[in-house]
């Protein structure tokens, strides 16, 4: 399926450079257990456990669609910086290339409040979807992840660490039987989406959908940024029939607003069918919410 780039309501710009590095070895964290996957309502998430004791790490891959892209949620005392967004790098395999992102940072609402960076718009391959000079993106084959057996994230102040994953074969082939699910679960033939000639897809560019003044001015003086995923449903004529969060992060002063504005001003494309017939289908995408710092 083709996805159109993440969109931001934003004072200032969400992506930075990674500033450089030690020269220090990366921390060396082996996987412990078997790999989980959890079937959400609205996504499909696959747990990992990095570690032992006070030092371990969890990483959460999450997809809420069939898709070649997902968000990698990390959380652990390791993981611990001071701003609210890091500039991170994110290299999958020994062979893949880095891809640079600005990490929301924060904790979890658990007791021990740990840490953690949620990293959006990661592919295993390297191939960079945020560039705007990136050519189609290609398919990730199960053959490829299964040779993905490490994860490497350079963060602020060579503070680097290495997730030893081993082969990513299996458990990414569990996340792609979650999201079949998944959209079997919302009313869809999975079949007829995943053979779609065209997706639903934005008749404008969609950072147009959001203004700065949709800003809420509560969540201004508060300091609040948030993300939220969202999905809308398109039926054949191109038409917004509903919009529904599939994910949002703590406060929740952005969540409804986002589908209040998605439905008064977001204009669809239907997606086509393998023959070419327009046909009832989905869109998922990702708003940042970010009032500066």
């Amino acid at each position: 399926m083709r996805s159109a780039p993440i969109f931001s309501v934003s004072m200032i710009a969400c992506l930075g450079m990674v500033p450089a590095n030690s020269a220090k070895a990366p921390v060396t964290y082996a996987r412990v257990g078997a790999w989980e996957v959890n079937y959400d309502v609205d996504s499909c998430h696959l747990f990992g456990r990095f570690g032992v004791g006070e030092q371990s790490i969890v990483a959460k891959f999450t997809r809420e669609q069939p898709d070649n892209q997902f968000s990698l949620t990390l959380y652990g005392k390791p993981l611990r910086v001071i701003d609210a967004h890091a500039d991170v790098a994110v290299t999958f395999g020994s062979e893949g290339l880095p891809l640079k992102r600005s990490a929301m940072a924060g904790r979890t609402g658990t007791e021990d409040k740990r840490p953690l960076l949620i990293i959006d718009r990661l592919r295993l391959d390297g191939f960079d979807v945020l560039s705007k000079d990136a050519p189609a993106a290609p398919d990730i084959k199960a053959e490829y992840e299964a040779t993905v057996k490490s994860i490497l994230i350079k963060l602020p102040l060579g503070k680097d660490v290495r997730l030893e994953t081993g082969s990513l074969g299996a458990p990414f082939k569990a996340l792609r039987a979650c999201t079949s699910d998944l959209v079997k679960s919302w009313g869809y033939d999975p079949d007829v989406q995943a053979k779609l000639r065209e997706a639903a897809h934005p008749t404008e560019h969609p950072g147009k959908w959001f203004q700065s003044g949709d800003y809420p001015t509560s969540s201004i003086w508060n300091g609040h940024n948030g993300l939220v995923a969202f999905r809308l449903n398109v039926d054949e004529a191109g038409k917004v029939e509903g919009c529904r969060v599939l994910y949002r992060t703590n406060p929740d002063d952005f969540a409804d607003l986002t589908c209040k504005i998605l439905m008064k001003r977001a204009r669809m494309a239907p997606a086509l069918d393998a023959a070419g017939k327009p046909v009832r289908s989905f869109y998922v995408n990702k708003v940042r919410w970010r009032a500066g710092g």
